[in-house]
């Protein structure tokens, strides 16, 4: 039996975040996957960063995360986002060349020399001895399964056990143990969906008649940027018809999320192209983003029409939106259900709340993205390696990063739909810039061992004339920002103990105390955030706490 601190199981944006971090904090950490693809695979849109997105990638790089390096790499079209609006939405969004990034992560992966990583599926999980295929110990473990538990692609009547297809057409396994395991261990289990959309020859496609999206020359960089990195690629727009509406509204019986084929539950903000259509009649059409799937590749992403309808629809209506009337379909879109647990299992360390040598992140928590998944993955692994290293943890909360609003929303609120991360989501947005992230946690990530002096300083120092610029010119927003942050943490301070019983309180209804009991909020500011709770209902709680205490 090989013994490790740490074992990271998959490979994923949240697995390959957790396994550096893992090891940035000086634990001997395994990473299991089931093949080298999987290392940084752009499964879905080839693209790093957007709103919100972009900022909790600038905290990663100040933690001295890899996808912000990695980005910078294989970046070939870059564009910031609301560059007329304030700093606080600003956001830098780069299209990304897949197998560059996969190699990028495979480089920086190796300079971890107490970071193994071996390829093969997870056959046998045993949570209570901590053991991994009988071979594999570990004082800590951190699951990053992705798509992949009870992962089934439909498309059509098409029904495929997998968790993802493959650029080269195959498809991978899913995993069809590890829920169980989880279940008997007490976690609850739900049900998610997601999608992706066909691709398409670039040959195939008239671009005259689509409007041109130029990146921006010169830009901005993730982390420290990449001076050889000097691809220039273009994006284009294109839009629905109403006759693509029209198609999709006569065959809507045949698509799966409508037919009930499909029972999991989808992202309200990146829905499909038929639940964009029924759910919104009265637009008669919708952008479609075409971007490159790489620089030479002769494959394009149509951002914004995933679907799972059959190949046969996907045929008819693609073809009925301007510069694709003659698309050839290289492969089609489908849909894909997986499992999730409910992350109001775990604490803000990502740590589940009764089983503490167990971790999780990315889209088993009921996430979705890129960057989302690998916020938590580099949590999750620091803080995995704090429990079995016995070393102080990483904590971040909605006054510090973006991060911290992530990990807060999905512990607290739990999640009925995949969370992806906007700025409207965090009430301190003036504070959790992309520019002031590494004057916001670079100190962190240094005092953790997370990072180098060198590196905060490289960062710091490429940063600070922009950070100082927009402090003077957002002062009094970020003053009010700062008396609203002390009066979150007075409420953070007042602790909520595990084992507290909100039965037979008076002010809490019977469907408040469910909630409660299901979230375990860990303190006044999270128990504030219950939907449905009341002040005299907090008041109520603090009273009985501090009775206790006394």
């Amino acid at each position: 039996m090989q013994e490790f601190d740490v074992i990271v199981i998959g490979g994923g944006h949240a697995g390959t975040e957790a396994a550096a971090a893992a090891a940035r904090r000086g634990a001997q950490t395994l990473l299991i996957t089931q093949s080298k693809s999987d290392l940084g695979a752009l499964s879905c849109n080839p693209s790093i960063g957007g709103p919100g997105k972009s900022q909790m990638v600038a905290e990663i790089t100040a933690l001295g995360g890899v996808m912000g390096r990695a980005a910078d790499r294989a970046g070939i079209h870059w564009r910031t986002l609301n560059a007329t609006h304030g700093a606080a939405t600003q956001a830098l969004r780069a299209q990304i060349e897949r197998d560059l990034y996969h190699n990028a992560i495979v480089d920086i992966l190796s300079e971890y020399k107490n970071l193994s990583v071996v390829f093969e599926p997870v056959t046998d999980l045993d949570i209570k001895n901590k053991t991994i295929n009988n071979k594999f110990v570990a004082k800590s473990i951190v699951l990053t399964t992705g798509t992949f538990l009870q992962g089934v692609v439909t498309r059509g009547t098409e029904k495929i056990s997998s968790g993802r297809l493959q650029d080269d057409g195959t498809y991978q396994d899913a995993d069809k143990n590890i829920s169980n395991v989880l279940s008997e261990n007490g976690f609850k289990i739900l049900r998610l969906k997601t999608g992706t959309p066909a691709r398409i020859k670039k040959e195939s496609i008239d671009f005259s008649v689509c409007e041109i999206q130029p990146g921006d020359m010169p830009h901005d960089w993730f982390a420290d940027g990449d001076e050889t990195n000097v691809y220039d690629s273009v994006c284009y727009i294109t839009h629905t018809t109403e006759q693509t509406h029209n198609v999709i509204r006569e065959n809507i019986k045949n698509a799966p999320m409508y037919n009930g084929d499909i029972v999991g539950t989808g992202p309200r903000y990146c829905p499909s192209l038929e639940d964009k259509v029924m759910r919104f009649p009265e637009h008669t059409s919708h952008h479609v983003f075409l971007e490159p799937e790489g620089y030479n590749s002769d494959l394009i992403y149509p951002n914004g029409i995933s679907t799972s309808f059959g190949c046969a629809e996907q045929d008819t209506w693609i073809r009925t939106i301007p510069g694709l009337e003659n698309a050839e379909i290289a492969r089609y879109g489908y849909a894909i259900e997986y499992d999730a647990i409910d992350a109001r299992a775990l604490n803000d360390k990502l740590q589940s709340k009764d089983i503490p040598y167990m971790f999780f992140a990315g889209q088993i928590n009921g996430t979705s993205g890129y960057e989302e998944a690998a916020a938590q993955g580099l949590v999750a692994g620091a803080n995995a390696a704090a429990y079995a290293l016995g070393i102080e943890p990483l904590i971040l909360d909605r006054t510090n990063a973006m991060i911290g609003v992530l990990i807060d929303d999905i512990t607290t609120l739990g999640v009925d739909e995949p969370y992806r991360m906007f700025t409207s989501r965090s009430e301190y947005r003036l504070s959790l810039r992309c520019d002031n992230a590494i004057a916001r946690l670079g100190p962190i990530g240094v005092k953790l061992g997370l990072t180098s002096d060198a590196w905060y300083e490289k960062i710091y120092n490429q940063k600070k004339d922009i950070i100082s610029e927009y402090d003077k010119f957002y002062a009094g927003y970020i003053a009010r920002n700062e008396r609203e942050i002390a009066a979150y943490k007075r409420d953070a301070d007042l602790k909520i103990p595990s084992d507290f019983k909100y039965d037979n309180l008076p002010g809490l209804t019977n469907e408040l105390i469910e909630k409660l009991n299901a979230s375990r909020p860990e303190n006044i500011a999270d128990l504030s955030r219950i939907s449905g709770m009341t002040p005299a209902g907090i008041m109520v709680v603090m009273r009985k706490i501090k009775g206790t205490n006394k």
